[in-house]
């Protein structure tokens, strides 16, 4: 995937930064949650150092900035949640594989729904009578990574599941 790049804005300093934008977007969903279990960013900028309008920013994809690791580990505390941590560690590849009761049959049942509910979306959102046309607002971005990350974190159940449980062939006794 080619590197999204970002310009700060004038507040900021001038200088680019590279993200893979499947990640960036992933890090300011997050970010949201994180965020909207608080009712408000003033409930949330009351728990730690920073101002509504920051928090604002941190979850902006009009704006490069992330969060700052002391207010992301105020955030989480006061929400008893971590789920933007939890992102990180995913992208980063060092998240721990999910334990599951599940078999890898239930576990591969539930991908072809998630990704139903995808493509359903896709072609609501790109329909020639849809707002937009054919062309994707931000929400219709944000709401397709929020699928697509649905998607991807069923294959990892899947993954899971082979793992701890075994192989997708059954063996024929003959």
């Amino acid at each position: 995937m080619a590197p999204f790049v970002t310009q700060m804005n004038d507040c900021e300093h001038t200088m680019n930064t590279t993200y893979n934008e499947m990640e960036f977007r992933l890090l300011k969903l997050a970010t949201r949650k994180l965020l909207d279990s608080f009712g408000s960013l003033k409930t949330a900028a009351s728990m730690c150092r920073v101002k509504p309008t920051n928090l604002s920013q941190y979850q902006s994809f009009e704006h490069s900035a992330f969060m700052p690791v002391d207010v992301l580990l105020e955030l989480e505390r006061a929400a008893n949640t971590s789920i933007l941590s939890e992102e990180m560690a995913r992208i980063a590849g060092t998240a721990p594989a999910p334990e599951s009761d599940r078999g890898v049959r239930d576990e591969a049942l539930d991908v072809p729904v998630a990704v139903g509910e995808l493509l359903a979306f896709v072609c609501e959102a790109t329909a020639a009578g849809s707002a937009g046309g054919q062309t994707l607002s931000e929400n219709e971005k944000r709401r397709y990574f929020e699928l697509r990350n649905q998607v991807e974190a069923e294959l990892r159940e899947l993954d899971a599941a082979v793992e701890q449980k075994g192989s997708l062939v059954r063996i024929r006794r003959i």
